[in-house]
């Protein structure tokens, strides 16, 4: 599967990598381009196989994220948690979203008012023509492929829930003008749309109730 590591340039051409690729000298000349790798951030419990070699390029950045992935993963060394006081304040053009109710992920998604881009890694999925065969009869199978939904392995791990309709409202409450996630092309058509029918499942049904009452 394709895998998309986002990078988010801050004030002082502090560089934030979002769910880090394998640091090629062609990645990583790419990124010094760009300004000092400070931050890398493992966005949930399953995103991490490239943290290690990542931090190992660039020793002086601080490794941010879940607790889940480090023991999944004992290589991945972390300074701090995205819920960290000192770590939101030093990245105060970035708003961190606990996605609730899902601890098979154990995802923090970010948001980034400058762009009006949600980031995230597992939150939603969709294949293309530019995906391996393989992905692509999958999700056809799965009802993925040029169809924006939830990855299968987390609709089936998932219930419904009070805080995971909450963090949903969160983010659909958002300016969004894009979403970033790891297994797809960005989701600029009706993307709090697309977000909100995609997670509809995991709506308690009274909720569902109320919204539609309003």
């Amino acid at each position: 599967m394709r895998a998309r590591t986002t990078v988010v340039r801050l004030p002082g051409d502090a560089l934030w990598v979002h769910s880090p690729c394998t640091p090629t000298d062609d990645v990583c000349a790419a990124l010094d381009a760009l300004g000092e790798v400070r931050w890398i951030v493992v966005p949930n419990r399953f995103h991490h196989l490239q943290t290690p070699a990542t931090a190992a390029r660039y020793p002086n950045a601080v490794v941010v994220g879940p607790k889940s992935a480090q023991s999944r993963n004992p290589r991945v060394s972390l300074s701090m948690g995205t819920d960290d006081p000192a770590y939101v304040r030093a990245t105060p053009e970035l708003t961190s979203i606990q996605l609730g109710g899902v601890p098979f992920l154990d995802e923090t998604v970010f948001f980034h008012p400058a762009s009006g881009s949600l980031i995230a890694a597992d939150l939603l999925i969709s294949a293309c023509a530019r995906d391996h065969w393989t992905w692509r009869m999958a999700a056809r199978i799965w009802g993925r492929y040029e169809k924006v939904k939830t990855p299968p392995d987390v609709r089936w791990n998932t219930r419904a829930s009070t805080a995971l309709a909450e963090s949903i409202a969160q983010m659909r409450a958002l300016p969004l003008q894009r979403i970033l996630v790891a297994h797809a092309d960005p989701i600029t058509d009706r993307p709090a749309q697309q977000l909100a029918e995609a997670w509809e499942f995991a709506i308690p049904s009274s909720l569902r109730q109320s919204d539609a009452a309003l």
